[in-house]
């Protein structure tokens, strides 16, 4: 973890870049918690002061144009990454599904063909209020979704001086960080989603909706049973509720720094 706090103080305070070329992506993962336990309000300023400066955007149609009678949400329960609110900004976003492999024994591919069929109805689900379109390359995504067991990864308990091993979840949202290739380069971002496969149905179309709704900006949970971005599982199948919309459309009027202009200076070693 030091060796991470390192770089990013290399990065940001002495103006270095992490890309060695411009297709490579910067890897900056979900670190906000641990950068601000590790660093003092000196760095986190001058970190910020590295970073484009917060702006807010118009409201993508489809939300501007949404209305309840019913104002209730969670707003409250959403905390804004070093980066701001994690607003996509073109539109519609694109969506990349994991493809079967060739070699696939039929019955695999099957399932693997179900698990893409129900992947669709969690994107179909959100598309009336941020547009989304599925795309074939990698490459050309905003969003990757992926046919695996999520990645794990022992965190330090910094009361037992052990590792703590956590429990196998059913789907994790991560982000990434990179530098446009258009100039001027501007700061953007990528979600990566790993979705374990041995679920049943239902609860697949539940957890993959629930992490695109992380993947679109949601970046916390609800506490209400009733929405969809519920933290926790239960025995009832949730909904997108009006709640989780009055939700996404409060968060898609808050300041990001993703889209703009990054700021570097000539400083020497």
């Amino acid at each position: 973890m030091f060796k991470i706090y390192q770089l990013l103080k290399n990065w940001f305070i002495k103006g270095k870049t992490l890309i060695i070329c411009r297709q490579k992506f910067i890897y900056l993962w979900l670190i906000t918690i641990t950068l601000i336990s590790f660093s003092s309000n000196v760095l986190t300023e001058n970190i910020e002061n590295k970073l484009p400066p917060l702006q807010t955007h118009p409201l993508p149609p489809e939300l501007q144009s949404w209305q309840s009678d019913n104002p209730d949400n969670y707003f409250t329960e959403i905390k804004p990454h070093l980066v701001g609110y994690l607003l996509w900004l073109d539109f519609p976003v694109k969506v990349y599904l994991e493809s079967p492999p060739t070699n696939l024994p039929e019955s695999s591919r099957l399932k693997f063909q179900k698990w893409q069929e129900i992947a669709e109805k969690a994107i179909a689900v959100w598309h009336p209020y941020l547009p989304l379109i599925i795309v074939r390359e990698e490459k050309e995504a905003d969003i990757l979704i992926y046919r695996r067991q999520p990645k794990l990864e022992a965190k330090l308990n910094p009361e037992t001086g052990l590792y703590d091993l956590p429990r196998a979840k059913a789907a994790t949202t991560t982000i990434k960080f990179y530098l446009s290739k258009t100039q001027p380069q501007k700061l953007q971002h990528q979600m990566i989603i790993e979705v374990n496969p041995n679920q049943t149905d239902d609860y697949l179309l539940v957890n993959i909706t629930h992490e695109l709704g992380h993947g679109l900006g949601i970046w916390g949970h609800s506490p209400e049973k009733s929405d969809i971005m519920y933290y926790s599982h239960t025995r009832d199948i949730p909904q997108i509720s009006v709640r989780d919309i009055n939700t996404l459309k409060l968060i898609y009027q808050q300041p990001t720094r993703i889209g703009g202009k990054l700021t570097m200076n000539n400083e020497k070693q």
